[in-house]
């Protein structure tokens, strides 16, 4: 039996009546294994999240559930569904096209907005350009080999 309560000091809990510690370590390795995934340090993630560096340490360790507003900042500055924290399951119907997308979109958040106008000039490009490329690739020409 699973419940939800969000206490009165604002502590919010997912309760699996078996065993909460349990969960609470599992929640905590999977907001570490997206972290590192993403290739961010503890102190990026707090810092996108809007926590302290410390209260990230505590929750990837099972020692201390999240608060909600931590929660919700937590699912923003990873890109991830409650449903992957919570449950470990991602989104239904995601698939590589999602994930990528992602992936991308956690990437471009770590840009300046220099950075993030390049890439989408550059992305905006190779989409406009993707037949002839195509077929550059299909059948190389001696303009393609030199």
């Amino acid at each position: 039996m699973l419940v939800i309560e969000i206490c009165s000091d604002v502590v919010f809990k997912v309760v699996y009546m078996e065993n909460y510690e349990e969960w609470l370590h599992k929640f905590g390795n999977r907001v570490r294994d997206e972290r590192e995934r993403q290739n961010l340090t503890r102190s990026a993630l707090a810092e996108m999240a809007n926590t302290e560096q410390g209260y990230i340490v505590q929750i990837e360790r099972g020692t201390r559930s999240p608060s909600l507003k931590t929660f919700t900042n937590l699912l923003t500055a990873l890109g991830v569904s409650s449903d992957y924290l919570i449950f470990g399951t991602a989104e239904e119907g995601q698939g590589e096209k999602e994930s990528i997308l992602q992936d991308f979109a956690n990437l471009l958040k770590r840009g300046d907005a220099e950075d993030i106008k390049m890439l989408y000039q550059l992305a905006a490009h190779m989409m406009r350009n993707k037949s002839s490329c195509e077929q550059c690739e299909s059948s190389p020409s001696e303009d393609n080999l030199n």
